[in-house]
């Protein structure tokens, strides 16, 4: 049996660099998600990656669910009225908590 682990500043890494890809395509609850983002910043590639990537990106997202209490990212970010500085904010103080001692 394999045991992968993923350090923390790898996945804080992740949230961040999902956070700076939202300056390249902005971001949308439909069409960019916060998933989608976070797939790309860890390298995943369904079918076609590694498990590090796929632990990574789960790994990151669960510190993003962790950070804004919720159940579940998608319903948070698809929620009326949220915005794309909300986004990227959330994205970069999940990384700072992940980080945190």
């Amino acid at each position: 049996m394999v045991t992968l682990s993923v350090t923390r500043s790898r996945v804080a890494g992740v949230l961040r660099d999902a956070a700076a890809l939202f300056d390249a395509a902005p971001w949308d609850a439909l069409r960019n998600p916060i998933m989608t983002a976070i797939d790309q910043a860890s390298g995943f590639v369904p079918g076609s990656s590694g498990p590090d990537a796929e632990r990574a990106t789960l790994d990151a997202y669960d510190a993003l669910a962790t950070h804004l209490d919720v159940a579940s990212v998608a319903d948070w970010e698809r929620q009326a009225g949220r915005t794309q500085l909300q986004i990227v904010s959330a994205l970069r103080a999940a990384a700072d908590q992940v980080m945190a001692p």
